[in-house]
């Protein structure tokens, strides 16, 4: 079967020659830490293809921000902490040198959303219509930034109606994808978390007006590229729960959300989408009771993060027609091969046994995990998802035995006193 096949052989619960694989996606920091623990660039120029990993082909360029942006200000730099104003009108402090690149953390002040008259005055920067939210400009990925990672900078580079790029989308051999920013998600951007929160109470009519516009523009926008462009799997991104709950009570989820994600989810449908997941740190009980329980308006969910009391059998079980993608612990990677084959064998025996569960780790892979034991990680999930019987199958090792010498594993204190001295509040 080609990936295409097989990722929607299992999406539709038929049959299919083995599970899909992508067991976890590094971020910067982590690939520089296994740099030092033997990965060649030429290994980590085709990581990915060198592990294995079923492919998959994005939608190509959507930017979703502002256009135009809000005037980018430094209001002041000391030490290692800058605060300015960022594209998204929002007032914050980051670390000028950041300890792990791809896990940047950020310190919020103020958002341009404090009522409904604030979000009124700047809609018309996030007009649907404006071209370049699908075509990509000349230089528009050069242009210099302060935002750690380029966290919410659209730098695709691929327009969907590109005529190759259109033919793999429609013809290709591996599933495509596109990630939205969802509804929480794009509000709490514009008003902020603590904002957010007090505008369901004390503004109602601004959250409505603010859910109302991102769902007529997520289809205005999508209208003319998906009547063209066939996409299997869209992924509406939220991160809308703590650790053990929602960060917003199931009876608003029910009042704000679920009308909208209804009208989201009968469109991607009306497309030619197979899967719709959100994506959501935290604990998802709440969420899929919601979202999946009288009346599904997703499909899914992911990254099942573990350490948020999620488990993927007892979610499984509990919501018969959900998918599941994630829910590998990657605290379990950090230490030895036997802790982590532990857990590895866990996830793919619920994944077999549900049929409609995609193991991998549950969420970026972070520096501290060692490219030894990740890599004989992958080759396990490789082993375990085309059926080895997980009490006698062990990996063959060849992935380890293409590094190059282990010089050294990664030391978080010493990566933050690089980035801030010893000054570590500076961060």
């Amino acid at each position: 079967m080609t990936a295409r096949q097989r990722f929607l052989a299992w999406a539709r619960r038929e049959p299919l020659d083995r599970l899909p694989v992508a067991f976890g996606w590094p971020r910067g920091s982590t690939l520089a830490a296994w740099r030092r623990q033997g990965l060649t660039p030429e290994l980590e120029r085709r990581f990915y293809g060198w592990c294995g990993y079923d492919p998959w082909l994005g939608f190509g360029k959507f930017d979703t921000g502002p256009i135009p942006a809000f005037e980018v200000r430094v209001i002041a730099e000391h030490g290692n902490q800058r605060e300015w104003v960022d594209e998204w009108g929002v007032r914050r402090i980051d670390a000028i040198r950041q300890p792990t690149a791809g896990f940047a953390t950020r310190q919020y002040l103020e958002f341009p959303v404090k009522g409904l008259a604030d979000f009124e005055a700047m809609a018309f920067r996030y007009d649907p219509a404006t071209p370049q939210r699908l075509t990509p400009v000349p230089g528009e990925n050069n242009r210099p930034t302060y935002n750690p990672d380029g966290y919410r900078v659209s730098n695709a580079t691929t327009a969907w109606r590109h005529p190759e790029h259109l033919r793999q989308l429609n013809e290709g051999d591996a599933p495509t994808t596109l990630t939205v920013p969802g509804l929480y998600w794009t509000a709490r951007d514009w008003a902020g978390f603590e904002g957010l929160s007090e505008l369901f109470y004390t503004d109602p009519a601004c959250v409505e007006a603010m859910m109302e516009h991102w769902t007529g523009f997520i289809v205005t926008a999508l209208e003319g590229p998906l009547s063209q462009a066939r996409i299997d799997r869209v992924i509406l991104n939220e991160d809308m729960a703590y650790k053990h709950a929602a960060m917003l009570s199931p009876a608003m989820m029910r009042r704000f959300m679920v009308p909208r994600y209804r009208r989201l989810y009968e469109f991607f449908k009306t497309k030619g989408v197979t899967q719709v997941l959100m994506d959501s740190d935290g604990h998802l009980g709440q969420v899929l009771d919601v979202f999946c329980d009288q009346e599904r308006v997703i499909d899914g969910a992911t990254p099942v993060e573990i350490a948020s009391h999620n488990d993927p059998g007892v979610f499984l079980e509990r919501w018969p027609e959900v998918f599941l993608d994630g829910g590998i612990d990657k605290r379990e990677l950090r230490g030895d091969l036997g802790q982590a084959r532990a857990e590895v064998v866990r996830r793919y025996r619920q994944a077999h046994r549900f049929g409609r569960y995609l193991p991998g780790v549950d969420h970026g892979v972070p520096p501290d995990v060692p490219l030894r034991t990740f890599l004989y990680s992958v080759e396990l999930a490789h082993g375990l998802a085309r059926g080895e019987d997980p009490e006698r199958f062990e990996p063959a090792g060849e992935l380890t035995a293409a590094l190059g010498p282990l010089e050294e594993l990664f030391d978080p204190l010493k990566a933050i006193r690089e980035a801030a001295g010893d000054n570590i509040e500076s961060l």
